[in-house]
């Protein structure tokens, strides 16, 4: 591949990355000059598989106890360092890199600054493989999918008649990277109370850590009444996701339901 300025791309490497990675996301490994990661033993053989020889990993910048903005710039600064010597980066991430990932952001602004290139390619989503899980349609129930740190900042109003996906239940109220211990800082009772505004307590959630691997994949799913959510961090991981299924049924627009019955 052949490029008139030095390039970034951020590729998705899909849930489980030995079953999901593209076969766009194995042209670009096999022509990188480098392709920087976090440690992941599936990655490990698809790259072996692409003939990748030149890795960099990233998890050393990403430690426990850390604060998730100072590992963000750690790891940015280490990919933008490899553009002196390698025109053409890749860099995997594990999922899709348009959900949830600050480092996409942040790469896009650094290349209009430093000057080079940067696209970003698509994975098989967490979100893909919640559905799944779910056993939902997100778009036949209505679905609301948000930060759980967004959801409270921003005093968000929940509509219970839609299902919620909420990410990042792992740092509830907290910037620090707890990847060993996610029950450390996390002030999952804020979370709790905002949702007993919303839902009785004995509605049922499920704290879903999905693999996405089919119908015999090792995803974990573990059912809690939001009442008891806290009782339950135990159970939650830094690849951990809550939905809550919608309750009762949103007014209906007569016009359009008119409309949509006309013949």
């Amino acid at each position: 591949m052949t490029f008139q300025s030095k390039c970034v791309h951020l590729i998705g490497a899909g849930v489980s990355p030995d079953l999901h990675f593209t076969r766009q996301g194995m042209k670009q490994i096999a022509e990188a000059d480098c392709v920087a990661y976090y440690s992941d033993p599936s990655l490990d053989k698809v790259f072996d598989e692409a003939g990748v020889r030149n890795r960099v990993t990233l998890d050393d910048l990403y430690p426990h106890g850390g604060i998730d903005d100072e590992s963000y710039e750690a790891v940015l600064k280490r990919i933008v360092g490899l553009l002196p010597e390698n025109n053409y980066v890749v860099f995997v991430q594990q999922g899709n890199p348009r959900l949830g990932v600050t480092l996409a952001d942040m790469l896009k602004d650094a290349s209009e600054v430093e000057g080079f290139d940067f696209d970003v390619f698509p994975g098989i989503s967490s979100l893909d493989t919640l559905m799944i899980d779910a056993d939902r349609d997100p778009l036949e129930y209505g679905s609301v999918i948000i930060d759980a740190n967004r959801l409270l900042l921003f005093s968000h109003r929940i509509c219970p008649e839609f299902d919620y996906y909420i990410y990042h239940i792992c740092s509830v109220g907290t910037r620090k990277t707890n990847i060993d211990d996610p029950s450390a800082d996390n002030a999952i009772g804020l979370l709790q109370q905002h949702l007993l505004a919303a839902y009785p307590a004995e509605h049922r959630c499920k704290i879903i850590e999905s693999n996405g691997a089919g119908i015999d994949s090792a995803s974990v799913a573990v059912e809690v009444a939001i009442g008891n959510l806290p009782s339950a961090l135990g159970e939650v991981t830094f690849g951990t996701t809550l939905f809550i299924p919608s309750i009762g049924r949103p007014p209906v627009n007569e016009v359009v339901l008119d409309l949509l019955m006309a013949e």
